[in-house]
């Protein structure tokens, strides 16, 4: 490596040069970066029901629509009250990407005045056609079938306006293709032409996802533009799929932003604390920067889409890459204090060959630690596992290249005497020495606790507590959920049952007994079906229930827009199936998604006679109930395997088992940590805690390797287990502490964001790195203490 140092050394300019010309080229790439916050982000990678739900889009259309919660003090059914809901709606229409808007206004009426069997057919009465009585349309509203808890709250104060986004046919089929293609691959059916073909309609529907996000940006702002207009009368929220991924994307660009900032600013006040010099406050930063915009333009040229998971990667990459420079400087004024003669090439070419080997071990661990992910069966964050292992190697070369050339330009540094030792530091070697038996205990109680707690901990997580509450997304799901029915969709779909229901009454009586089950439960709130259409029928026959002549004569002749309310969404004649649609409450406390699906399942199975292979349960509450189940075992795949593999390093790095073992014993400990509090809080694991085990595990690993491999270095002197841990703590524990503690206060400006995960993810990645920095500075050296391993010098 002597050679390749000095070869650096002598072309530092050339170096210097050529890697800017590489930085230039990838961060000029960063415009073509992509944010994702869609719903595939939130589903497992080769979900069964995933490609069934696609199917089911298909046949009944797209759940992506707008919502807008329009609530008044008083009532809602008043002419001043719906004039201003009449000229709000006239204004949405104007937005050119609006294709239609639902609201009580238009929707048909059955009660209001009741109308007949015979009547269904001909009359078409609504608001705005003028023929509706406002007193009957009042209580329709509150007591309907279809539009009570639905359209309009029970109270009568709070309705509904559904807005439907124009759709780009071509873009439609192009994604439809390209999910066909995914499956094949899957099943390992595509031929080489076709997996050529696949590459390029992943890279069309990339730009096309790019333009139609920045489109549908486009058109909420103006809506929310609309809506602050005619607040003045009404209490608006703005919902809906569109809406919410739109405002991820936000949170995720303004996290990338504005805590990149932030980190880069606090660290670099805490780096002017620490070293007092312009110089060791402008390098590691510079480089640190320059790393982390590199990767950036990197995944931003191969297409690859930064999402909720992966969206604090910049700041993860800041942190990796500081500890790596901060390293090297406190190595570089360690030797320059100890050899104050020494010329400014061999002091860079000592410190580069010093640390070389823990960095690159340190690096290979984290390397290791993140592609763990790649098992995890969940895209976003399999992608993330990726971006961080490149991004990791990334972090090491630009560091060990750019650190030299540098400095190789620079006036060598001066370097103040100042003390190697730090009291914090030698605090904790002297707490070894006496109290390390008491630490045992201490720990082994913090274990019990940690286990206690990780048995407590689950996925049931919820959608609506991602969001602060006084978020417009909060507060608009908050009371969608609890006013009008719920937010998540369930979907039950009945195979080869639509013909057979217009002439089998024994059958539509067992529509009826799902659908009144399913009404029961605490967990829903809105339920829809063909038996809402047959009580709406039935109130239309002075209570009686049509049968089948009347029915097949009623269902051929209703107004197409009843068949648009009632019909098409629940009955396919041309797939046979039977369709219900269940929108959960969120906001239950008690809701375990996986317990009610199978209790569902059940009960139709068994309690209502219905064979299992006849029915189906669809919709997001199920994709997103089979990625949270997943997460438990993604959890512990992902820790036992970069154990595993982190073990095996150690052999190689140490050439001992007994000091791997030991190495290995301190960092489990910030994972056991953190799922313990998270267990013990009910915290539930989500698509980003998740990473934060295996994040304390790589990067805790990274003071274990440079621990032990500077204790080796200082045992060489008098073969004294104590006096070599004093002086490992005055060395090592000094770049350790002061690399912990920049990273702990870096990531604990995440705690100001919007976007609950985000905390969660600052907060105990603080946490992790904290504990991890105490536990390589009093338990791993009280292990080594007591058991002396035998030091391969």
């Amino acid at each position: 490596m002597n050679l390749f140092f000095d070869f650096i050394l002598k072309k530092a300019s050339l170096g210097l040069t050529l890697l800017l010309l590489i930085a230039i080229f990838f961060i000029a790439q960063i415009s073509n970066s992509q944010l994702d916050a869609s719903s595939d982000s939130l589903v497992l990678e080769g979900d069964k029901n995933l490609r069934y739900y696609q199917n089911i889009k298909k046949n009944y259309g797209s759940d992506d629509y707008l919502i807008i919660s329009y609530q008044v003090k008083d009532n809602l059914i008043t002419p001043k009250q719906l004039d201003h809901l009449r000229k709000f709606k006239q204004d949405l229409t104007k937005i050119n990407q609006i294709r239609s808007i639902t609201t009580i206004l238009d929707v048909p009426l059955f009660r209001s005045p009741p109308l007949s069997l015979a009547e269904l057919a001909s009359e078409n009465i609504s608001i705005d056609n003028d023929n509706a009585n406002l007193a009957l349309a009042n209580n329709e509203f509150k007591n309907s079938p279809l539009y009570a808890n639905n359209l309009v709250s029970k109270d009568g104060k709070t309705t509904a306006i559904l807005v439907t986004l124009k759709n780009n046919q071509k873009f439609k089929e192009l994604r439809e293709n390209l999910d066909k293609m995914h499956t094949q691959r899957t099943n390992n059916t595509l031929s080489n032409d076709q997996q050529l073909k696949l590459k390029i309609i992943e890279k069309q529907v990339l730009k096309n996802i790019t333009i139609q996000n920045k489109i549908q940006a486009q058109t909420i702002a103006q809506i929310r533009t609309t809506i602050n207009q005619y607040s003045n009368k009404a209490h608006l929220f703005l919902g809906g799929l569109p809406m919410i991924t739109t405002d991820i994307m936000t949170y995720i660009s303004n996290d990338l932003l504005i805590f990149s900032l932030a980190v880069i600013g606090l660290m670099s006040l805490i780096l002017t604390i620490i070293f007092k010099s312009i110089r060791w406050v402008v390098i590691p930063i510079g480089i640190s920067i320059f790393s982390s915009f590199i990767m950036t333009g990197i995944l931003a040229y191969l297409g690859w889409k930064i999402t909720v998971i992966s969206s604090n990667f910049f700041s993860l990459l800041l942190v990796i890459t500081l500890s790596i420079v901060i390293h090297l400087i406190v190595r570089y004024r360690e030797i320059s204090q100890l050899n104050p003669n020494i010329n400014s090439h061999q002091l860079i070419k000592d410190t580069l060959s010093q640390m070389f080997k823990p960095c690159f071990f340190t690096t290979i661990t984290t390397f290791v630690a993140f592609s763990s992910l790649l098992i995890s069966g969940i895209r976003p964050v399999i992608n993330f596992g990726w971006m961080m292992s490149i991004g990791v190697i990334i972090t090491f070369v630009l560091s060990f290249l750019a650190f030299p050339m540098i400095m190789s330009l620079l006036p060598k540094a001066k370097i103040t005497k100042h003390k190697t030792e730090l009291r914090a530091t030698t605090l904790l070697a002297k707490f070894v020495e006496k109290f390390g038996n008491h630490l045992l205990v201490i720990l082994v109680i913090l274990v019990i606790g940690s286990g206690f707690g990780i048995s407590k901990l689950s996925v049931e997580n919820s959608f609506i507590n991602y969001f602060k509450q006084n978020t417009e997304i909060n507060q608009g799901l908050t009371l969608i959920d609890k006013e009008l029915g719920g937010t998540i969709p369930l979907e039950i779909i009945f195979d080869n049952l639509a013909e057979d229901y217009w002439f089998d009454e024994d059958l539509r009586n067992e529509i009826h007994d799902v659908h009144q089950y399913l009404n029961s439960l605490d967990e829903t709130g809105k339920v829809l079906s063909i038996d809402t259409l047959m009580q709406i029928l039935t109130q239309a026959n002075d209570g009686k229930t049509p049968n089948g002549f009347l029915l097949n004569i009623i269902h051929s002749q209703l107004p197409e827009r009843a068949k648009v309310q009632v019909l098409y969404p629940y009955l396919s004649e041309n797939s046979g199936q039977l369709r219900m649609v269940i929108r959960i409450r969120e906001t239950e406390k008690e809701l375990k998604r996986g317990e009610l699906i199978d209790q569902i399942q059940h009960h139709i199975s068994t309690e209502l006679g219905f064979k299992q292979n006849s029915f189906h349960l669809s919709g997001m509450l199920v994709l997103y109930n089979n990625m949270l189940q997943s997460l438990f075992d993604s959890q512990i795949k992902t820790i036992i395997v970069v154990f595993i593999m982190i073990f095996i390093m150690f052999l190689f790095i140490f050439k001992s088992i007994s000091l791997s073992i030991l190495a290995l014993i301190p960092n489990t400990l910030p994972s056991l940590f953190i799922l313990g509090i998270m267990g013990l809080l009910n915290i539930p694991l989500d698509l980003m805690t998740i990473t934060i085990s295996t994040i304390a595990i790589g990067i805790g690993v990274d003071n274990a390797i440079h621990y032990i491999h500077r204790f080796k270095h200082e045992f060489k002197k008098d073969n004294d287990y104590m006096a070599t841990m004093y002086r490992s703590h005055a060395s090592i524990g000094l770049a350790m502490f002061y690399t912990s503690i920049t990273v702990t206060i870096g990531f604990l400006i995440l705690a100001l964001s919007n976007f609950i995960p985000s905390i969660y993810f600052g907060v105990f990645t603080a946490i992790a790195m904290l504990s991890a920095l105490l536990a390589n500075l009093t338990l791993l050296p009280k292990l080594i203490l007591m058991i002396k391993p035998k030091i391969n010098i």
